[in-house]
């Protein structure tokens, strides 16, 4: 077991599943409000495109803002979700029960959990696969149930994740035996790259509106202007996300080292992330010191929790080493600023 709620000291009690709760409205509305702006630009052009009479680009515009709007339901009810679920965790305990999982969602997975008896189908919203690998794995949660909403906390986790309760959970797949320290890898190399993409969107849109002469120029500029101030802005602000490219191939050479950890005082932002630095103390009685640029509050508290962590990667300073624990969906990369032998 790696990290497991205290029970009867209340949800909120842990200061890390208190902090992962009071964040999540503020990280929600900011998806949701990209996602408005998406939704406004792509069903702007679409006004344009049939307008001006060109069938291809209209299709092709109709289709990825129907697209976009799909997103931008799912992106609401989460919000809503995870505001309602939020409610009930004031003044509340978890309560242990068996969980098995069954079909996944693009916005989560469902569950079928087990209290006194009695099979509750939920909707676990943000129930990704490296999660559902872990609660496949231990087949247990804990959980507060409210009614129609309910929120579960699953091992190695600290966060509350929002529920629904739904008439009949999907069937269950039998192909999510993945590693979950390998796909939440993958998941943040990932979103290290979606930095750059914006641009390359821009660049290819602009390129070609301009290649239909029809199309008036008030489309072109607004693209230009909202890539540069948009995308550009949102560059600058998630640029500590780059380092993280390097996280799958740490990850695949593996290699484990237990150590004891100690993290800096931090601040989170607002996506429950922050820069700090971490001392380690190796079982030989050497000590590196590491900067992780993109630490989650999740992976933070763990350490907390267990004054120790894992890391994989020459801990030479310069270079980037991977820390988190092999198994769980609790990942970090870090620049290895100093070492001192024992």
């Amino acid at each position: 077991m790696l990290v497991e709620p205290v029970l009867g000291a209340g949800v909120l009690g842990d200061p890390t599943t208190e902090l992962l709760v009071r964040l999540r409205p503020r990280a929600s509305r900011a998806v949701m409000r990209s996602q408005v702006v998406l939704s406004a630009l792509l069903l702007a052009l679409l006004v344009f495109a049939v307008v001006d009479g060109d069938p291809v680009l209209a299709t092709l515009l109709a289709a990825t803002s129907l697209f976009s709007l799909w997103s931008l339901y799912h992106v609401w009810r989460l919000v809503r979700v995870s505001r309602v679920s939020a409610e009930i965790l004031p003044g509340a305990d978890w309560r242990p029960v068996d969980v098995a999982v069954h079909g996944a969602h693009p916005t989560g997975a469902d569950v079928v959990v087990t209290v006194d008896g009695v099979a509750i189908p939920l909707h676990v919203y943000g129930l990704t696969l490296p999660f559902r690998a872990v609660l496949r794995r231990t087949g247990k949660a804990w959980l507060v149930d409210g009614g129609s909403v309910a929120a579960i906390r699953i091992e190695g986790s600290h966060e509350a994740f929002p529920a629904t309760r739904v008439p009949k959970a999907r069937p269950a797949r039998k192909s999510e035996d993945a590693d979950p320290t390998a796909v939440w890898a993958r998941g943040l190399a990932s979103r290290a790259m979606l930095i750059v993409l914006p641009f390359v969107a821009g660049v290819v849109t602009i390129l070609g509106l301009t290649a239909f002469a029809q199309l008036h120029l008030f489309a072109v500029v607004t693209c230009l202007v909202l890539v540069v101030v948009v995308f550009g802005s949102r560059t600058v602000r998630y640029g500590h996300r780059w380092i993280d490219r390097q996280l799958p191939g740490l990850v695949a050479k593996g290699g484990w080292l237990p150590v004891g950890a100690t993290a800096s005082r931090w601040t989170p932002r607002v996506d429950s992330t922050t820069t700090t630095n971490l001392v380690l103390r190796l079982t030989d009685g050497a000590v590196a010191v590491l900067e992780l640029p993109n630490a989650a509050a999740d992976l933070l508290g763990t350490i907390h929790d267990t004054a120790g962590a894992w890391v994989a990667g020459p801990l030479t300073p310069g270079r980037v080493v991977a820390v988190g624990y092999p198994g769980y969906p609790l990942l970090a990369a870090g620049k290895v600023v100093s070492t001192e032998p024992a």
